[in-house]
């Protein structure tokens, strides 16, 4: 309901245009899940000028991180992006990722270097 609020007619041409937006950033925009404290109609706004940047741009997608970033929100648990890059890295040394790891490079043999080079930083 609180979606189908806010998507007029403009609104649904802007939304459903050549930018592809995503459903966690409509929900966002709708709900305010993440918490930004921004009211509706700022995050609508902020939703708008973004895909008019992005069109301007010559970009085709609005992520719900980068969406998330705009309106000021907090991040969403779990998300890679939402971890700090030692946490990530701390990662390999527990014993079912490092299977993950190993696993990923015998089930996809092309990737190997990319992965070898990755570590290796």
């Amino acid at each position: 309901m609180a979606l189908a609020k806010w998507l007029s007619a403009p609104m649904r041409d802007h939304v459903f245009g050549r930018v592809s937006v995503s459903y966690s950033v409509l929900r966002e925009a709708a709900f305010d899940y993440s918490r930004s404290g921004m009211p509706d109609h700022q995050r609508w706004d902020a939703l708008r000028t973004m895909i008019d940047t992005a069109l301007a741009d010559g970009r085709t997608k609005i992520t719900a991180t980068e969406y998330r970033k705009v309106i000021g929100a907090r991040p969403i648990p779990n998300q890679a992006d939402a971890m700090p890059p030692a946490a990530i890295v701390r990662q390999i040394g527990r014993p079912d990722v490092w299977s993950a790891v190993l696993d990923y490079i015998a089930a996809n043999p092309s990737s190997r270097r990319d992965v070898l080079m990755r570590l290796s930083e």
